[in-house]
């Protein structure tokens, strides 16, 4: 199975090989994404770690990011954002790296989770 996607803003294009999606950044906050995206599943805990889709690896400067291939949402309600966003269990103050839109979330392994999870890497940069 081979799917190109080049919707993204930031990262663009997103190849999905087999059970892999290649993200390639597009510019400084792609690559801030990819790193991003990276360094939060690797120290997430258990239960925050199964909301996320799984990242593998990322480039030393967040070029190229290897995730799983997920099955992409085409519609997502509010009450199964709320959902999602109640069982990260935030900490105070803590910024949410999730957006509610159903293209930034899919299918993995029977679970819904998040497939872009990097706000916090580029929002306060503008």
């Amino acid at each position: 199975m081979l799917k190109i996607s080049k919707a993204g803003s930031m990262r663009s294009p997103v190849i999905i090989v087999g059970p892999l999606a290649f993200k390639f950044a597009k510019n400084q906050r792609g690559r801030a994404s990819n790193l991003y995206e990276a360094n939060l599943y690797r120290k997430s805990n258990d239960t925050r770690r199964a909301l996320l889709c799984p990242a593998l690896w990322v480039s030393p400067k967040g070029a190229v990011l290897i995730m799983r291939a997920a099955e992409p949402l085409t519609e997502m309600s509010d009450e199964e954002y709320q959902e999602a966003w109640k069982a990260w269990e935030y900490a105070p103050g803590e910024d949410s790296p999730f957006e509610p839109k159903a293209c930034d979330w899919g299918w993995f392994e029977g679970r819904r989770v998040a497939l872009d999870y990097s706000t916090p890497a580029w929002e306060d940069d503008d």
